[in-house]
């Protein structure tokens, strides 16, 4: 996102906690305003001569629910608080097709305008911290946008990413499909996700509109699994791992997590998102912000897992 940003000849500036890894902004000549968003002040200062605010900090995972509110609603309450004292032109805020919940029905898509039934703390997180950020912006007369974006996908995906996730299991020959795998997902890659929410950034009438974005279609877990593995030159073990068999592991692993600190790949909300599908109608992006995604699904992978083989592991092996 910065990179595209950069590339538009704007000056850009990105809040960064001080524990964080800067070099590659600064590479890219990025400013850096180092706070958080529970420091009011800081984010005042980091937005001051700042025209649009494009918001992409959250909370995903946490083992204490209270942190994705304390993050994802009362960070994103501040974030807005500071905007509208700093007379701020928009916000483009990054939540989540988490909000809404998976598909009631598999082959119908959810839209826009779908009942939001989120099935997750982070979910929920998620949904109550759009409610607030519309209620912040119509009292302060702040315009904003909201991205609802699926899983994505692409060559620096982040440690939270459950798609990296998906390679590092497949790598190392121990990911299981939960049920039968023919739940259907949506992806994003990242190329195409930035390209949708420059478009919002720019069109005044996107003010106060929610967009779903994401690749042109949705693929199967089990299409997914298998062409990782097959770009990885690996396999997709079997059998699938059934969904009862799954929720006792979860509930095993869970205090082992929390007492020895590290974060279990399956969890009990892992197994409620990857047996449900995620499929989206992005026909009112295509419609109204003229997106259109332009990275195949072949493609991008082709280049997340290049990425992943070589920067990625020679990175965890210094």
């Amino acid at each position: 996102m910065a990179r595209a940003l950069c590339d538009r000849e704007g000056i850009v500036r990105c809040l960064a906690r001080k524990s964080s890894n800067v070099a590659g902004l600064k590479k890219l000549g990025v400013e850096i305003a180092y706070g958080s968003l529970e420091d009011l002040d800081a984010l005042k200062k980091a937005m001051r001569g700042t025209e649009v605010i494009y918001h992409a900090a959250g909370q995903i995972f946490a083992e204490d629910a209270a942190l994705y509110y304390k993050v994802n609603v009362d960070g994103l309450a501040n974030l807005v608080n500071a905007a509208a004292q700093e007379s701020v032109q928009k916000i483009v805020h990054f939540s989540s097709s988490s909000a809404t919940g998976p598909n009631p029905v598999r082959d119908i898509p959810v839209n826009e305008k779908s009942p939001c039934r989120p099935i997750t703390p982070y979910g929920r997180s998620k949904l109550q911290g759009e409610q607030t950020l519309m209620a912040l912006a119509k009292k302060y007369n702040v315009p904003i946008v909201v991205i609802r974006p699926p899983l994505v996908y692409g060559p620096g995906v982040s440690d939270s990413s459950r798609v990296l996730m998906f390679l590092k299991l497949i790598h190392k020959g121990m990911f299981r499909i939960i049920g039968h795998g023919n739940n259907l997902v949506s992806l994003c890659y990242i190329d195409n996700l930035v390209n949708g929410v420059l478009l919002a950034g720019s069109d005044s009438k996107a003010a106060g509109q929610t967009y779903f974005l994401s690749d042109a279609r949705p693929y199967t877990i089990n299409e997914i699994a298998e062409a990782i593995a097959r770009e990885e030159g690996r396999q997709v073990p079997l059998p699938h791992l059934p969904l009862w068999t799954a929720g006792i592991i979860s509930a095993a692993l869970t205090l082992p997590a929390r007492l020895f600190g590290f974060t279990s790949p399956l969890t009990r909300n892992t197994v409620k998102e990857l047996k449900n599908s995620w499929y989206l109608d992005i026909t009112k992006a295509r419609s109204e912000l003229g997106y259109e995604p332009r990275v195949a699904f072949e493609e991008g992978l082709k280049k997340t897992v290049a990425w992943f083989l070589n920067d990625y592991m020679q990175a965890q092996s210094q």
